[in-house]
């Protein structure tokens, strides 16, 4: 049975697909599908360094950030692409504050390609 931090996981990652669909049908024409993007987004970066820094920690290894949960992960050969997890928790940062320095597109495709890493590789084994 999944743990209730699973179960997070896997809705966020659920949401932040849902999310990207949504941008896709209407998001130019519309700024709310953009908004919910974002937010999905925030959120599934968030549950999944916090899932990663967990794995880690079950190693007896320290990882006081989210970028030092993903290299230890990726040492630890958890995650496939951690300059992805890394460009993904830069981009989560800039977010929050509305600064994400790249445009529309460039963030849709970087949500895109998270989404799919992120349930590749941390459905493996939370």
């Amino acid at each position: 049975m999944a743990s209730e931090k699973e179960r997070l996981l896997e809705e966020a990652l659920g949401n932040l697909s849902s999310a990207i669909e949504g941008y896709q049908k209407r998001g130019k024409h519309d700024p709310l599908p953009l908004l919910a993007l974002t937010k999905a987004f925030e959120v599934a970066v968030e549950y999944a360094w916090r899932s990663l820094k967990k794995r880690v920690e079950d190693e007896g290894l320290d990882c006081p950030s989210p970028k030092a949960a993903v290299r230890e992960a990726a040492k630890l050969g958890f995650i496939s692409d951690p300059a992805l997890y890394l460009k993904t928790i830069e981009a989560r940062n800039a977010s929050v504050h509305d600064y994400f320095g790249i445009s529309t597109d460039e963030f849709v495709r970087l949500a895109q390609e998270f989404a799919k890493f992120a349930k590749k590789d941390l459905r493996r084994k939370l």
